[in-house]
């Protein structure tokens, strides 16, 4: 998602590459390398260096950031929101997108539900130095008497996720002193592995739960907001941020008056069943690390040890954990009574929805260019296999690429949306049926002209 907008190698500079994702068990792990994807790894990153650099970005971008701004209301009518602060003064907007966390206050106004419940106990979380282990890969482990998961940062230090049963039922909002780690440590791993230097701890009692809507009018939702789930998988923030990028583009073209009316409601439609399958696979992994009956121990053992290693299971856990398995639903019909997902009543290409996999093209000049390169301004994109490309199909909405060549071999015509994900795909051969079905795609996602 990051290199969609040329903004991924910030990142990767900035944080860890690990190759792999400790799933709790010493030894029992994800790998990585097989995936299609430039960034093959997991990046290990404090979420305070992640929120600095999303922050230049934004004010880059002409973002005005207030900060301890507090939220004291949320109304809204039939053309817009309005937002009341606590110091008494108002901001009104044509949506509000409630990214406030768990506890979310705007969710709440709105009287958006959200059900689910608590996991069992309190866990630990802390940024630290960790004198035993060395920083050059993630560490898992599990014991009768609790788990640990830890993660290395560029800089030596780590985020440590510590699940102690004897301390489960601590009270969150007790502080977590240095030598409660390394008592905890020494509980279920049998050493401490020297803690020190922490300058960031909590206690986490983790939720499964979800917004049945993602949507109420004006306001929507978004990250933590939408969607609780167990720290196990390290989900959070990549679903928060998947939450983004396709909310974003969809409220650009609603705000732009090109946007088909269908469009913003599909952002629901598109990351709630994803945000489900997010708290179903966290949940299980929760589940199985912290079992404590001798059976469960036995199915854990089994499953870790014998069925995870297997590279069919390997291969689908690491698209699963790395979010590149995420396809959503083709478009809704462009008219009453059409085939769910066709466009001008074609069938629905087996790619629709999917993921744009990498990949270079080469242009009409005889240039090379990434794929993902294409969409650093946030737009549309039509490719079409022809050095000329075809006449131009909305161009201020849509970048239309004629190319010679791609390695991989895409379909004959392509139209991706500013998220990476395929909208509408052809394998027509005959140019001139080719860019009717393309126009009445464009038109179907981006409007009449």
């Amino acid at each position: 998602m990051l290199d969609l907008r040329g903004r991924a190698q910030s990142f990767a500079d900035a944080g860890l590459a690990v190759p792999s994702f400790p799933l709790g068990p010493r030894g029992a792990k994800i790998g990585f390398g097989a995936l299609d994807s430039d960034f093959p790894y997991m990046l290990d990153l404090p979420q305070s260096r992640i929120e600095r650099l999303l922050l230049a970005r934004a004010l880059d971008l002409g973002a005005d950031i207030r900060w301890s701004a507090t939220a004291a209301g949320v109304t809204q009518d039939d053309t817009g929101v309005i937002v009341t602060m606590a110091d008494g003064s108002q901001e009104r907007a044509g949506y509000v997108v409630a990214c406030d966390g768990v506890r979310s206050f705007v969710r709440d106004a709105t009287e958006i539900p959200f059900p689910g419940i608590h996991n069992p106990g309190s866990v630990i979380l802390a940024d630290l130095r960790l004198d035993g282990l060395p920083m050059d890969s993630a560490y898992g482990d599990l014991s009768a008497n609790g788990m640990l998961l830890v993660f290395p940062f560029r800089d030596g230090t780590c985020r440590l996720v510590l699940y102690d049963f004897a301390r489960a039922d601590i009270p969150v909002t007790e502080p977590v002193p240095l030598a409660e780690v390394a008592d905890g440590l020494r509980r279920v791993i049998g050493q401490d592995f020297g803690p020190r230097e922490m300058n960031w701890s909590a206690r986490y009692r983790s939720e499964s739960r979800q917004a049945p809507a993602y949507r109420a009018g004006r306001v929507l939702l978004a990250g933590d907001a939408a969607h609780a789930h167990s720290p196990a998988g390290a989900q959070g923030m990549n679903t928060g941020l998947q939450d983004a990028v396709n909310l974003g583009w969809k409220l650009a073209a609603t705000l732009g008056g090109w946007g088909p009316e269908w469009l913003l409601d599909s952002y629901h439609a598109e990351r709630h069943p994803v945000g489900a399958a997010v708290l179903a696979l966290t949940g299980r992994q929760f589940r199985l690390n912290t079992v404590r009956s001798p059976t469960g121990r036995a199915l854990r053992w089994m499953v870790h040890r014998l069925i995870v290693p297997l590279p069919p299971v390997q291969a689908r856990l690491a698209r699963d954990y790395s979010g590149m398995s995420i396809r959503y639903p083709p478009a809704p019909p462009a008219r009453p009574g059409a085939e769910p997902g066709a466009a001008g009543g074609r069938a629905v290409h087996r790619l629709a929805g999917a993921r744009l996999p990498r990949g270079r093209l080469t242009l009409a000049d005889s240039s090379a260019v990434s794929l993902y390169d294409l969409f650093h301004d946030g737009k549309f994109v039509m490719l079409d296999q022809s050095a000329e490309g075809g006449p131009a199909i909305l161009p201020d909405r849509i970048q239309n690429v004629g190319y010679q060549e791609c390695s991989p071999r895409l379909p004959a015509a392509m139209l991706v949306r500013p998220d990476g994900h395929v909208a509408w795909a052809s394998d027509e051969a005959d140019p001139a049926a080719r860019r009717s079905a393309a126009t009445s795609a464009a038109h179907l996602w981006c409007g009449p002209r």
